[in-house]
């Protein structure tokens, strides 16, 4: 028969979904007050979070030529001024949007060094300076290099106080705080629209305004294969935002007009120069060959002269195309070197194609255009102007080399075309030297002749170009702010709340799982230990230890009648059985079993006694509300017999008990005295069935001595209270058969503990009556939610603690 309920029972030991939520629907209601409370705090957070917004906006950048096209005219000269382009990639117009010197153009140009912001409850709101009731002028500052920041609360429309002093000033007069010399000009706007009359000002340097700016700004190419910029700026202020967006923007595109125009005049001057020194150069060899033809009366060019040196025009092609080349670079280095004009771009390239020359040039203006913006808005003794100085010094040191390089390149081609020209004059040394030195003073002329016709072509090209430059910048979206805020988000942040409010109970519940030493559930039994589980009995509020009577028909009583019913599988085939009751320490209940067990075999018309065994802490008479008398101890020394000893139970028919008698100082030789098995023997012979109440088996060894006595052994667990380390003891006992039939009764289960909202047994026997089932006369009222919410779980409530 226990093979039978072993097999039944671990059929039905698995641990069901069901289950799982009835174990842990208890506490419901704390994740519920708990996701409640986080819900509560990411609304205040949102309700008193600064809005963030997304302002945006689009632009074109163009990659034409920025003076309109290139030159015309001489096809040999015609790139020698075309601009060469090599910085206007997307990448490095992203550069210069984040740039600083952009962004302290905006700064200046938008006013917003001075920020405001009024003070309101929790939070402060920043206000544009144009709907501000009044606006900061600075006069005078002893360090303007650092920032400083006023508390302003207004007073009137002619008063105000600083800082939360109690002296107060007037709108529109002088103050000097702090070693800054301001006024607060009074405006238009009335400060009773503002949610307080405190408003918190702060100054910041330009340099420190436009770091923070270049960081804000967001520059991003809209597209893989466009030259559209789309600019995004975050703020709590729409206006303020709109205004920073659309002027980045606009300055952008003004600084690359001034960009084309400062290389337009650059230019301009450095023709004009060139211009002067041709033209004086070029009078003074037309002045010389005029003077040669005077002097040697050569007024033309015989014919035999133009057959000879026609063998040489390919060659002095090349060497005045050369010669026109050398003369740049000296102009160029004469430029570069020139100590009192410093601060002045390269004009273009001049013909030089170089590609290391042309990319010094393109770094070197580009730098030189930033420090021209820059040193609008400092001086420059600035560390940031120092510092483009030297990048500056450092470029124009390498295209003065670079220019060497190249000059002493030319003049080696150049040799090599005299060397042929040399060739070639061996053949013709019959020409008379007047008409040589004619030739060669003609063709320096023309040389210059030449040079001094595209100079002038360039200066006409570059005036108009100048005139009519244009800007590659093409806003093609003003700001706009698209939708309400982006941040806080407020599905996130709920979501995030009901989160949190989960993940805190559930991980705390996880933990008094994990740190739970005790056996909560019928499934801790079963993973610990093979021994059947004989029945489940709830817990008891009543004072009384004795439940079961002829009438009571209540919850409890009817699961002891299941046990009762359940024990005719347990007990062997014997006509008189011996049931004792052990448990693995004291306060698990083994005496409220005890006296129960006995009362629902009373009931049957069975009669039954209980001996209180538990010698050292009896409880039986107790319980039964008796007084101690004689008893076990008094049987066992022979002082009295049996019939002496045996008391029936008040209003139970046919239950009887045994006192355990006065407490021997040595229980544990008392058991072992032969009169131990007279008892059994006497008892037998008058009782149906003969309950033992002994002392709990893993403290003494008073169970394992008195087992020999016993048909079958119920070993007492306690829901909530025994420790599932002792579990194994037990299993110890019932796998070697140290006590007979051995089976287990879970005591003092409570419905709110989670262990289930109904007791089942899981064998198939006796009723199995719901827990709320109407069936019961339980004669309790159940308490209500919040009762049962705070009420304490004390291990020893109710009768089912009474060992």
């Amino acid at each position: 028969m226990v093979e039978e309920i072993g097999i039944k029972q671990k059929s039905e030991s698995g641990f069901s979904p069901r289950e799982l939520v009835v174990k842990y629907i208890r506490f419901l209601p704390w994740v519920v007050i708990s996701v409640a409370i986080f819900l509560i705090l990411g609304y205040v957070k949102l309700r008193y979070s600064t809005p963030i917004y997304s302002v945006s906006g689009k632009l074109l950048v163009s990659r034409n030529n920025p003076y309109g096209g290139g030159g015309g005219g001489d096809e040999k000269f015609g790139d020698i001024f075309m601009m060469q382009n090599t910085g206007n990639s997307l990448n490095d117009q992203m550069e210069i949007l984040r740039s600083r010197s952009i962004s302290a153009r905006v700064i200046t140009a938008a006013g917003l060094q001075t920020t405001y912001y009024n003070k309101g409850k929790v939070r402060a709101s920043a206000v544009y300076s144009r709907d501000m009731p009044f606006v900061l002028i600075i006069n005078h500052m002893v360090d303007s290099t650092k920032g400083f920041g006023l508390l302003v609360t207004i007073i009137n429309d002619n008063e105000f106080t600083l800082n939360e002093q109690g002296k107060k000033y007037l709108f529109n007069e002088p103050v000097e705080l702090n070693g800054v010399q301001f006024r607060l000009l009074r405006t238009t706007i009335p400060y009773a629209y503002f949610a307080s009359k405190e408003f918190l000002v702060n100054w910041s340097p330009l340099e420190d305004a436009a770091a923070a700016l270049s960081g804000s700004i967001k520059v991003a190419q809209a597209g893989d294969f466009t030259n559209v910029l789309a600019l995004a700026y975050e703020t709590e202020s729409i206006p303020i935002g709109l205004d920073i967006v659309n002027n980045f923007m606009k300055e952008f595109q003004k600084a690359s007009l001034e960009e084309k125009r400062l290389q337009a005049e650059n230019t301009l001057a450095f023709i004009n120069d060139q211009l002067i020194a041709v033209r004086k150069e070029l009078g003074g060899v037309e002045q010389h060959l005029q003077d040669f033809r005077e002097s040697n009366r050569i007024f033309e060019t015989k014919q035999q002269s133009e057959l000879l040196f026609g063998l040489l025009s390919e060659s002095t092609k090349q060497v005045t195309e050369y010669g026109v080349k050398l003369k740049v670079i000296d102009y160029l280095t004469h430029y570069l070197d020139d100590k009192n004009a410093p601060n002045r771009a390269v004009p273009a390239t001049l013909g030089i194609d170089e590609p290391s020359f042309l990319q010094q040039v393109s770094e070197y203006n580009k730098l030189q255009l930033e420090r021209s913006t820059a040193i609008k808005s400092t001086t420059a003794d600035n560390p940031y102007i120092k510092t483009l100085d030297a990048g500056l010094e450092k470029i124009r040191q390498d295209i003065l080399e670079n220019l060497k390089n190249i000059r002493q390149t030319y003049i080696v081609a150049t040799g090599d075309l005299e060397r042929k020209n040399g060739e070639t004059d061996s053949q013709i040394k019959a020409i008379p030297g007047k008409e040589k030195r004619l030739l060669e003073v003609t063709r320096e002329q023309n040389i210059l002749q030449e040079l001094y016709s595209f100079l002038l072509q360039k200066k006409l090209e570059t005036s108009i170009s100048s005139a009519s430059t244009i800007s590659n910048i093409v806003v093609l979206e003003p700001a706009i702010s698209l939708g309400g805020p982006i941040a806080p988000n407020r599905k996130s942040a709920y979501l995030t709340a009901i989160l949190i409010g989960l993940a805190i109970p559930i991980g705390i519940i996880l933990l008094i799982e994990y740190l739970n030493d005790k056996v909560s559930s019928k499934q801790d039994i079963e993973k610990i230990t093979s021994i059947p589980i004989l029945g489940e009995v709830g817990h008891s509020d009543s004072d009384g230890a004795l439940i079961v009577t002829s009438k009571n028909r209540n919850f409890i009583a009817e699961q002891f009648r299941t046990i009762r019913s359940n024990l005719q599988y347990i007990l062997p085939k014997v006509e008189k059985p011996v049931l004792m009751v052990t448990s693995s320490f004291s306060g698990e209940g083994k005496s409220f079993i005890s006296t129960n067990l006995g009362a629902v075999f009373s009931v049957s018309d069975r009669r039954t006694v209980i001996l209180e065994f538990d010698i050292r802490k009896p409880k039986i008479m107790e319980g039964l509300g008796l007084k101690e008398r004689k008893g076990l101890t008094n049987f066992i020394v022979r002082s009295v017999e049996l019939p002496e000893i045996i008391y029936p139970v008040p209003g139970q028919d046919n239950l009887f008990v045994i006192p355990c008698g006065p407490v021997p100082p040595n229980p544990a030789e008392m058991l072992l005295n032969e009169r131990v098995d007279e008892l059994f023997t006497q008892l037998r012979q008058q009782f149906d069935i003969i309950i033992i109440d002994t002392a709990p088996v893993g403290l003494v060894s008073d169970s394992i001595t008195l087992g020999k006595y016993a048909d079958a052994v119920v070993y007492i667990v306690r829901h909530n209270y025994t420790f599932r380390k002792f579990l194994q003891f037990a299993n110890d006992l019932f796998v070697k058969k140290k006590l007979p039939h051995l089976s287990i009764v879970i005591n003092d289960i409570k419905t709110r503990a989670g262990y289930g909202g109904y007791y089942g047994y899981g064998y198939g026997y006796g009723y199995g009556y719901g827990y709320n089932s109407h069936y019961f006369d339980n004669g309790t009222k159940k308490k209500g939610f919040f009762k049962r919410l705070t009420s304490k779980n004390v291990s020893n409530n109710g009768s089912n603690g009474k060992s």
